[in-house]
């Protein structure tokens, strides 16, 4: 068995280099912009950090078309003070060193995520919440943009190894690159967010408290059957028995569907006290300071609304539902509630993340 030379260094699981200062990434793709000007960003500095994989002609593709669109926030930051650092190829090591930087305002890294929060590097190398040391985190950081898919769902997380003290916001779930590419021009996108909170100094909202939005509805199946069968037919839809809940699979224009959680539950709001009600309801997404209330609640249904509740890992999730008593309640109307909020759902994905 051939043995592996004394100097190989594993620097992290799946991460090998062959001495202890090699790297995995080419410094000179990193670029500093001096200020041009004075203002708020004086003596600090706001870092692009971008983690594609070098070895992926998409991921180039993909890194490519996001430089093309930040000129225009260099320049920006740049006249307001700030020294604006844009790195091509983002290692751990970069984002680690970055956030705990003294002078550190901002930070937009833009990658592949996974599920579980991480970040993905250049090199193929990941960092996590847990990689941080809270003690560490620059006290003048006040704003973290991970955009990449996921991980914005693990804010929370991100936002405690931080230190508590920056905004931190990020996709919830996948989006397209041209999802990617339009927040970064659109105007309640990335320069609302510099202009907000880079360019003043207005306090920083508090952590959301996890408590803060309701729980998602609970209900049961008991009776509903016949009612959920005879409304999936009429929507040509499919539909199977769940943990408390029917999930009807709903058709829609374009070749698209989304599903929609059918269930019965008892009313509790004032003059409805007691009143067993046809539930609906349909998921979104994870919510985030990326989104505003306007874009929320744009096209809104006749019947249905969007709704906010409690989801996993401290996240607010993103709803659209409907409730109606099924005391004389026919297949039609229940089809209307189920049809509406299924197209409210699917248009605010399309809208907000780009894929089905």
């Amino acid at each position: 068995m051939t043995s592996l030379p004394a100097d190989w260094v594993n620097a992290r699981p799946g991460i090998k280099y062959w001495s202890a200062d090699a790297r995995g990434d080419d410094p000179a793709q990193r670029v500093v912009h001096a200020p041009t000007g004075a203002g708020p960003g004086d003596g600090r500095t706001f870092l692009f950090l971008f983690g594609y994989r070098t070895a992926s002609a998409g991921d180039r593709e993909m890194l490519a078309a996001e430089l093309a669109h930040i000129d225009d926030d260099v320049a920006v930051l740049t006249r307001a003070g700030y020294t604006v650092v844009v790195d091509r190829q983002a290692t751990r090591r970069d984002l680690l060193e970055a956030v705990a930087a003294e002078g550190t305002a901002g930070v937009y890294w833009s990658s592949h995520g996974g599920q579980d929060g991480h970040l993905q590097c250049c090199d193929g190398d990941e960092v996590r919440p847990a990689d941080l040391d809270p003690a560490t985190a620059s006290s003048a950081l006040r704003l973290v943009v991970l955009g990449a898919c996921y991980v914005g769902a693990h804010a929370a997380a991100w936002r405690a190894a931080l230190g508590g003290r920056p905004l931190v916001t990020g996709w919830g779930r996948p989006v397209t690159l041209d999802r990617a590419v339009d927040f970064l021009d659109a105007e309640d996108g990335l320069d609302h967010l510099i202009d907000r909170w880079l360019l003043t100094d207005a306090p920083i909202p508090p952590a959301p408290n996890p408590g803060s939005a309701p729980p998602r509805v609970r209900g049961r199946t008991k009776g509903l059957h016949d009612r959920v069968r005879t409304l999936a037919h009429i929507l040509g839809a499919e539909y199977g028995k769940g943990d408390g809940q029917y999930e009807v699979t709903v058709p829609l224009p374009g070749g698209r569907t989304h599903v929609v959680r059918v269930f019965a539950v008892d009313g509790a709001d004032p003059y409805a006290e007691g009143v067993e009600l046809c539930g609906l309801e349909a998921r979104v997404g994870p919510m985030s300071a990326l989104l505003t209330p306007e874009r929320l609640l744009a096209g809104s249904a006749a019947y249905g609304r969007v709704a906010l509740v409690a989801g996993d890992n401290g996240t607010t999730e993103i709803v659209t539902q409907s409730f109606t008593p099924l005391d004389g309640a026919s297949a039609r109307h229940l089809a209307a509630h189920c049809y509406q909020v299924a197209r409210q759902a699917d248009a605010l994905e399309l809208d907000v993340f780009g894929i089905d």
